[in-house]
């Protein structure tokens, strides 16, 4: 079971999109995806949520934590 359920993080996104954006922000760039500045991920977590697709790299893991949450 995921440490925070896809409907917890959609949730955590909506209460507080910039500090949500921020901590997945710090995480992308954990996994080396140094570019993933927090106003991208914010914009792109946006984009998803609408149910666009993802756009590759970080997006990709974005998409699979919206789906799946987050281990």
């Amino acid at each position: 079971m995921p440490e925070l359920t896809a409907e917890q993080l959609k949730q955590a996104f909506k209460n507080e999109p910039d500090k949500t954006a921020h901590t997945l922000g710090v995480s992308l760039r954990d996994f080396g995806y140094s570019s993933c500045a927090d106003t991208w991920v914010k914009s792109e977590m946006e984009r998803l949520i609408k149910g666009e697709q993802p756009r590759g790299g970080p997006s990709m893991f974005l998409s699979r934590w919206l789906k799946e949450g987050i281990d």
